[in-house]
């Protein structure tokens, strides 16, 4: 017998139905095949791109930043920027809490946009709550938000990766968020 799956998204429809802009980022039309074997096909096709894009939807948004996290602190180097960007949003994955996430936000609107550490800030302060720097002015982020700002810090992150080594980060990269959406952080 085998254990049902913890994943959140059953089929790549249930997905896009979710995230209508999952469909254009991930570049691949909808279908009813199982998100875990859909990610792994493409991984193994080598649209492993693709394969990474739908992983930032499929993982909630505590999995995708602690995900984009640990991508980008393998390969980008640590300036004091960087680090305080991923310190800001791996304190609110590890309590997301208001003054976390804002914090986050914060560190995010303060670096150069070019940085993947900034973009992993963003997706822990695109998490919920008022998006506004103004307090005075409720904004809610949209529903994804979060996805798109963890997909962009991982292909930031993989542009500076040298192309021999390329393949075998971007299949740690998939291996590690399918492992962290089917509830298994501690191997991954």
């Amino acid at each position: 017998m085998s254990t049902p799956s913890k994943i959140r998204f059953a089929t790549v429809r249930d997905l896009y139905a979710a995230f209508p802009t999952a469909e254009v980022d991930v570049g691949i039309e909808s279908c009813e095949e199982p998100s875990a074997g859909f990610v792994s096909r493409l991984a193994k096709e080598g649209d492993r791109r693709a394969a990474l894009s739908y992983c930032a939807y499929l993982l909630a948004r505590r999995e995708a930043v602690w995900w984009a996290a640990r991508c980008v602190r393998q390969t980008e180097p640590a300036d004091a920027v960087s680090l305080r960007c991923l310190q800001a949003a791996e304190e609110w994955v590890s309590e997301p809490s208001e003054a976390r996430r804002r914090r986050a936000l914060e560190e995010a609107a303060q670096a150069r946009k070019s940085l993947a550490a900034a973009w992993v800030a963003q997706a822990a302060g695109w998490s919920g709550g008022n998006v506004s720097p103004d307090p005075a002015f409720y904004l809610e982020p949209p529903p994804q938000a979060t996805a798109q700002a963890a997909r962009g810090a991982v292909l930031i992150t993989l542009g500076a990766i040298a192309g021999d080594r390329r393949e075998a980060v971007e299949t740690g990269w998939i291996e590690a968020a399918l492992r962290c959406a089917l509830g298994d952080l501690q191997r991954s």
